[in-house]
């Protein structure tokens, strides 16, 4: 009876651990204090990553990423892939090992930190 309740939770334990960031899905939006509302939408996992899509619009802002991510259900690491649409000048200084920025969720809050390229912390709303 034992082997087969540890055969079991061998077996789930995939499941769970692709699980990690389906909270995370859907589309998040902020403002910052510069005027740039940027947007990224995370999509369903392929080979272990969520790929998603990060836009961004504003005073003399616009362009699209295409962009994956990983993490937790309160940490989420979005790493730089290529830009699609627009002017993303930095894209010559993005380590694409480091991750461009961290969505973290804290005491009911939800923030979007750069990690690269950019400084400064907003707060994102998902819808």
């Amino acid at each position: 009876m034992a082997k087969l309740a540890i055969i079991t939770a061998l077996l789930l334990f995939p499941l769970f651990s692709f699980r990690q960031t389906d909270n995370w899905m859907g589309k998040w939006t902020g403002e910052h204090p510069d005027g740039i509302t940027y947007t990224i939408t995370v999509k369903d996992k392929y080979k272990g990553m969520n790929l998603c899509q990060v836009h961004a619009e504003g005073i003399q802002t616009f362009y699209t990423l295409e962009c994956w991510a990983t993490g937790t259900p309160t940490t989420l690491k979005v790493y730089y892939r290529s830009t699609t649409d627009g002017a993303f000048y930095a894209d010559k200084r993005v380590r694409i090992n480091d991750p461009l920025f961290i969505l973290t969720r804290e005491k009911g809050k939800t923030t979007w930190q750069w990690q690269q390229i950019f400084d400064g912390k907003m707060m994102v709303r998902k819808g």
